[in-house]
C-alpha cells in the first residue's frame, strides 16, 4: 500500500501535466473544428496557407524530402527565392509522409496538416513544465504550464488550422532554453556536455524553423557573456562558460550550413551573411573574452580591465567591419532594424501593417489580464534572488524576459512589434507560476508559524488574504460577472481561451473561397507544373542581380490585395502579382515601380494598362474593403506614396476626407462603377449617405470616365453597400464584397458620322450574380469618324454576358454583335449607317 501510495504521488504530477495537455488541446481543437474543416479545409489565411503549398508541393511533386527553395507561383512575373526556414513545413510532410506509408494524397492532407499547430503547441506546454519545474519545483511548472495552457496569445499561434511557423518558434527557443538551464544546473562534467550540446541542437533547430532566430542567439551571446563577466569580478574564472557558447553557437552554424547557397551568402532570402556572419561574430567573441580574461588574470591585472577591453574591442571591431567588410556591417544594422519592421524595406511599415505595431499596455492587458502586471512583480523577486545567490538560470530568465519585452515594444514603442507576444506568453506564464506558488508558500508558512507567535490572529489572517489574493487575480473578472454571457462569464483567463478558439484563426468569409475556386476552374491554365521542383535562378555577377525567372508565354499574372497573394497561389493555382511577403506592391514616388498598390490608386486607365503590360496581368480581383477609403485603399496610397501625400485625402481641418482624386482610383473605378461612367454633383453626399461613397462635406461636380480595357467576369454572392446608381433601386444592385475583371485590348468599333456628332454606345450587362447594369459610353465624331474600345463580348449566357451593343446616333440606332476574338486581339469592327 505504501508502495503504492509513493508511486500514485511521483506520478501525479505527470497526470496532472497530462490533463494540462489535454485542456490546451481542446481549446485549439474543439471550438475551431467547423470553422476549419470545410471545403475547401480552411487554413490560416496568410502565412499558414503558404506553408500548405510548400508541404503539397513536397508529397504530391513526388520528391520528398526534397523541398522548393525558389517559387514561380508568386509574386509573378518575377518569381521569388523563399525566406521560410526548412524544417517547419518539413517536418509537417514528413509526418503526413510516414502516415501515409509514402503515398501521400491531398485528403489525407488536409485530414492531418490542421492538427500540427494544436500538437506543437501541446508539446510547448510541456517544455514549459519542465523548465519551472527544473527552476522552482513541479508545482510551479505545472501552474506555469496551466496558464500557458490558457495564453490567449500562445492559443492564437496553436489553433486548428494555424499552419504558420509561429508554434515551431516558441517550441524550439523554449527547448534551447530548458537545455541552456540544465546544462548550468548539472555539475557533472558529462551531464554538462550533453545538456550543452543538447542546447546547441535546440537552437539550431530554432534557426531551421525561423530565420529570424537572431532573436535568441542575441539572448544567449548576452547571457553567457555578462554572467562570465559577474563571475570574473567576482574573482572566479569559469571558461566553462564561454565553452558552452562556443559549442552552442558552432552547432547552429554547421546546422545551418548546407542552406546557404540559395542563392548565395550575399543574396539569399534564407540564410545568409546576417546569420553566419553573426554566428561567427559571436564564436569570435567568446574566444576574445576566453583569451582576455586568461590573460589578465596570468598578468594580475585589474578585474575591471576585461569589460573595458571589451568595449573597446567590440566598437574597434564594428569600425573595421564597417571599413573593410562593409556588407557584414550593413547586415548587422539590418538586423537590428529588422526588430522594428522585420524585414520589410518600408518606412511606414509598422503604420501599415498591423502586426508590426508595437505592444501597447491595453492589448497587453488584453492578451495577458493582471498576471502580465504579476510577471515584472515575480521578476523582482528573481532580481533580488539572483543579487544574493548569483545562480545563472536566474540571470537568463531575466535577460530572456526583458529582450522579448523589448521585442514587443511594450516598454519602448520605437523598439519591437507586436507580433512577438507569442512569445512573452512563455515569460509571463513562467514568472507568473513561480509567483503564484511562492506566495502561496509563504501564506502556507506564515499559517505554520502562526500557531506559536504571538501574533497569531495576524499572520493567519495575512496568509488568508494572501491566497483570497492570488485566486482573485488570477481569476478576475469572476465571480463579478456570473450574468455575462458566455465566455464572458468565466474568468477573465479561461474566458480569453474560450473565446480565443471560438473565433478561430486567420481565415477569410466564403466569398473568398468560392472567388478562388472560380479563378482556378475558370481561367486559362498559366503552363507551369504547380508541384514541379523547380529550378532555381542563379545569382549573375556579371549584371548584379539574379537571373530572370523563365516563365512560359502563357504565363499571366493576378492582380489582387497583396494580403490574399498566398490564397491565390494555394487555392487557386494561380500567379498573384503580390502576396503577403510585401512583395509586388509597387511605390509612386520619385521612381514609378508598378504594382498592386500604384495600379489599385492610378487615376488614368493608360497609365494603370501600362502596368499591367509590365506585370503581364491578366486578371485582377477587388474588393470591397480594398476599396473602401476608410479602409484598405488608404493604405494602399500610404504604401505607394510613402506618406508623402498624393492628395487622395483633405489635410488640416478635413483630413481623412477623400478628394476628387479618390473616386478617380482604378479601385473605385472597378469595384463600385463596374467600369462604368459616373457623375457626381453637388448635394448628393446626403442622397449617398449609405454607400461608400457618403462623404463628409459637399464637393464640386465632377465625371469619373468609363473604362474602356476591363471586364468584369463574375462577382461574389454577399451584397455589402447599396448601389450608388439612382435607377438601380433593387438590392440584387447592390456592390458584392468581391469582384473579378479581365482586362482585354478590346474590340475597336469605328463608324463614319459628321464632325461634332454625339454618337452613343451601350450593352446590358447581365452577372453571375443576376444583377444588370448597363455599360455605355458617349464620343463625339471627330473629323468625320468616331471609335469606341469595348470590353465586352456578346456571345455567351454562362457568368456574366452582355447584350448585343446598340449604337446610337441620333434618333438612328445600330445592333451589333462582338465576338470573343475581337475582344482579345483588339479587332476592328466597322460600322456604318
Amino acid at each position: 500500500m505504501v508502495k503504492i501510495k509513493n508511486l500514485l504521488k511521483k506520478l501525479l504530477p505527470f497526470i496532472l501535466l497530462f490533463l494540462i495537455v489535454d485542456l490546451a488541446l481542446i481549446l485549439m481543437i474543439n471550438f475551431t473544428w467547423d470553422s476549419v474543416f470545410q471545403e475547401p479545409v480552411r487554413y490560416a489565411a496568410d502565412d499558414g496557407v503558404y506553408h500548405m503549398r510548400l508541404v503539397e508541393n513536397m508529397l504530391l511533386g513526388g520528391h520528398f524530402p526534397n523541398q522548393i527553395y525558389f517559387d514561380p507561383f508568386t509574386y509573378f512575373p518575377y518569381g521569388t527565392y523563399i525566406h521560410f526556414a526548412p524544417l517547419y513545413s518539413f517536418l509537417m510532410a514528413g509526418v503526413i509522409w510516414l502516415a501515409s506509408f509514402g503515398q501521400p494524397t491531398l485528403e489525407l492532407i488536409n485530414k492531418i496538416a490542421p492538427f500540427f499547430p494544436p500538437a506543437l503547441g501541446g508539446l510547448t506546454v510541456i517544455v514549459i513544465f519542465f523548465i519551472g519545474k527544473i527552476l522552482w519545483g513541479k508545482w510551479t511548472g505545472l501552474l506555469s504550464a496551466f496558464l500557458m495552457a490558457l495564453s490567449q496569445p500562445f492559443l492564437f499561434r496553436s489553433l486548428l488550422g494555424a499552419t504558420d511557423h509561429h508554434q515551431a518558434e516558441i517550441l524550439f527557443s523554449s527547448l534551447a532554453i530548458l537545455f541552456l538551464i540544465l546544462a548550468f544546473r548539472k555539475q557533472g562534467k558529462r551531464k554538462f556536455w550533453l545538456w550543452t550540446i543538447l542546447a546547441g541542437i535546440g537552437l539550431g533547430l530554432y534557426f531551421l524553423v525561423w530565420n529570424g532566430a537572431l532573436l535568441f542567439l542575441f539572448i544567449i551571446f548576452v547571457f553567457i557573456v555578462l554572467y562570465y563577466l559577474i563571475k570574473y569580478l567576482s574573482g572566479e574564472l569559469e571558461n566553462r562558460i564561454l565553452a558552452t557558447g562556443l559549442v552552442i553557437f558552432l552547432i547552429t552554424f554547421l546546422m545551418i550550413l548546407p542552406f546557404w547557397d540559395h542563392p548565395d551568402i550575399y543574396n539569399a532570402a534564407l540564410y545568409n551573411l546576417r546569420h553566419y556572419g553573426s554566428l561567427v561574430l559571436g564564436i569570435i567573441g567568446f574566444s576574445l573574452v576566453w583569451l582576455l580574461g586568461n590573460f589578465i588574470k596570468k598578468a594580475k591585472l585589474n578585474a575591471w580591465l576585461l569589460p573595458l577591453l571589451l568595449a573597446f574591442f567590440g566598437f574597434s571591431l564594428l569600425a573595421l567591419l564597417r571599413i573593410v567588410f562593409p556588407q557584414l556591417f550593413l547586415a548587422i544594422i539590418e538586423s537590428l532594424q529588422a526588430t522594428r519592421i522585420g524585414l520589410v524595406n518600408h518606412e511606414l511599415a509598422r503604420e501599415i501593417i498591423g502586426e508590426m505595431r508595437p505592444l501597447n499596455i491595453v492589448k497587453a492587458f488584453n492578451g495577458f489580464g493582471y498576471l502580465f502586471y504579476f510577471s515584472f512583480v515575480a521578476l523582482g523577486f528573481i532580481i533580488y534572488d539572483f543579487a544574493k545567490k548569483r545562480k545563472p538560470e536566474n540571470l537568463l530568465i531575466i535577460i530572456w524576459f526583458l529582450i522579448i519585452i523589448l521585442m514587443t515594444g511594450v516598454l519602448i514603442p520605437a523598439v519591437g512589434q507586436g507580433r512577438f507576444v507569442y512569445y512573452l506568453a512563455a515569460n509571463v506564464s513562467l514568472l507568473c507560476g513561480f509567483l503564484a506558488v511562492k506566495g502561496i508558500g509563504s501564506a502556507v508558512s506564515g499559517w505554520r508559524i502562526s500557531k506559536e507567535s504571538p501574533q497569531k490572529n495576524y499572520l493567519r489572517a495575512g496568509s488568508v488574504l494572501l491566497i483570497f489574493n492570488i485566486i482573485f487575480f488570477v481569476f478576475f473578472l469572476y465571480p463579478l460577472n456570473v450574468n455575462s454571457l458566455f465566455p464572458g462569464n468565466l474568468p477573465k483567463i479561461i474566458g480569453d481561451a474560450v473565446q480565443t478558439g471560438i473565433s478561430g484563426g486567420i481565415t477569410r468569409q466564403d466569398d473568398w473561397y468560392e472567388t478562388l475556386e472560380w479563378l482556378r476552374e475558370n481561367t486559362p491554365d498559366p503552363g507551369l507544373d504547380y508541384y514541379a521542383l523547380y529550378q532555381e535562378p542563379k545569382f549573375n555577377p556579371g549584371t548584379g542581380k539574379i537571373d530572370p525567372y523563365p516563365y512560359p508565354e502563357t504565363a499571366y499574372g493576378i492582380m489582387a490585395s497583396w494580403d490574399v497573394g498566398h490564397m491565390i497561389t494555394y487555392y487557386s493555382h494561380r500567379l498573384p502579382n503580390a502576396n503577403p511577403f510585401q512583395q509586388g506592391l509597387g511605390s509612386a514616388n520619385e521612381i514609378i515601380e508598378p504594382g498592386e498598390t500604384t495600379f489599385f490608386i492610378e487615376t488614368d486607365e493608360k497609365k494603370a494598362v501600362e502596368f499591367l503590360d509590365e506585370l503581364k496581368t491578366r486578371y485582377i480581383i477587388t474588393d470591397y474593403g480594398s476599396a473602401n477609403a476608410k479602409g484598405g485603399f488608404y493604405s494602399k496610397q500610404l504604401w505607394a506614396t510613402k506618406g508623402k501625400g498624393g492628395y487622395y485625402f483633405e489635410e488640416g481641418e478635413n483630413k481623412g476626407i477623400p478628394t476628387e482624386k479618390y473616386y478617380q482610383s482604378m479601385i473605385v473605378k472597378l469595384h463600385y462603377l463596374d467600369g462604368r461612367e459616373w457623375q457626381y454633383q453637388e448635394g448628393e453626399e446626403s442622397k449617398l449617405s449609405s454607400s461608400p461613397f457618403a462623404v463628409a462635406r459637399e464637393l464640386e461636380e465632377f465625371d469619373v470616365e468609363h473604362l474602356d480595357h476591363f471586364r468584369l467576369v463574375y462577382e461574389s454572392k454577399t451584397a455589402v453597400a447599396p448601389s450608388i446608381f439612382g435607377e438601380e433601386t433593387d438590392e440584387k444592385n447592390n456592390i458584392r464584397m468581391i469582384k473579378i475583371f479581365e482586362y482585354v485590348k478590346g474590340a475597336k468599333i469605328r463608324g463614319e458620322t459628321p464632325e461634332g456628332t454625339l454618337v452613343e454606345i451601350s450593352t446590358r450587362i447581365t452577372t453571375n450574380q443576376n444583377r444588370e447594369f448597363i455599360y455605355k459610353k458617349s464620343v463625339e465624331a471627330k473629323y468625320g469618324v468616331f471609335e469606341f474600345i469595348v470590353p465586352y463580348s456578346t456571345f455567351g449566357k454562362d457568368g456574366v454576358f452582355a447584350s448585343p451593343y446598340e449604337i446610337k446616333i441620333g434618333e438612328i440606332q445600330k445592333i451589333i454583335s462582338v465576338s470573343e476574338e475581337e475582344v482579345m486581339r483588339a479587332r476592328e469592327i466597322n460600322v456604318s449607317f
